[in-house]
C-alpha cells in the first residue's frame, strides 16, 4: 500500500523551466549562427524531453507486510526489509540544496528526495532520507508496520 506520494513544489518547477527554457534558447541561436541548426534543435528537443521527465517526478513509499518499497518515478526503485530498520523519524525539510533524485548525501546516507517534508529510515548499513507528503502520518505507519512483524 502507497502511503505517500511526494512531487516537485511548483516553485521548483518554475526554476527548472526557466533554466531550461535559457539554455535551450542558447543553444538553438548559436547552433543557427554556427550553421548547425538540426543538430542543435536535437540537442535542445533532448534537453527539453528529459527536464519534463524530471519535473514529473515522483517519490513514493510503499509499505508490505515485509518491506519498504522506495520509488522515485521514473528513474529508481529499490527495497528495505522492515526487519533492517532501526529507526524512522521525521527529517528536516529538503530543499534544492540537497537536489532532487537519487542523491548520494553522505557516507552511507542516500536521499530519495523532490524538495520538503522528509523522513529518516534508518538501518545498521545506510541512512535513507526519503520525501514524504506528509511525514508524521508517514512515520506512524511504518512503525506500526515494525510492531506487528
Amino acid at each position: 500500500m502507497v502511503i505517500s506520494e511526494a512531487r516537485l513544489a511548483r516553485d521548483s518547477k518554475g526554476l527548472i523551466w526557466g533554466i531550461v527554457s535559457a539554455s535551450t534558447i542558447v543553444i538553438v541561436i548559436s547552433a543557427q549562427a554556427g550553421g548547425i541548426l538540426l543538430p542543435g534543435l536535437l540537442i535542445a528537443a533532448g534537453i527539453v524531453a528529459l527536464t519534463w521527465l524530471i519535473v514529473r517526478m515522483t517519490v513514493s513509499i510503499a509499505v508490505t507486510e515485509e518491506k519498504i518499497v522506495l520509488r522515485c518515478a521514473p528513474f529508481y526503485s529499490t527495497t528495505i526489509p522492515l526487519s533492517d530498520l532501526s529507526a524512522v523519524t521525521r527529517a528536516s525539510d529538503t530543499s534544492l540544496s540537497e537536489g532532487y533524485g537519487i542523491r548520494v548525501l553522505g557516507k552511507n546516507t542516500r536521499g530519495v528526495l523532490v524538495g520538503g517534508p522528509a523522513v529518516v529510515l534508518e538501518t545498521a548499513s545506510h541512512r535513507w532520507i526519503i520525501s514524504a507528503a506528509d511525514p508524521e502520518d508517514v512515520v506512524s505507519t511504518i512503525r506500526v508496520q515494525m510492531t506487528n512483524m
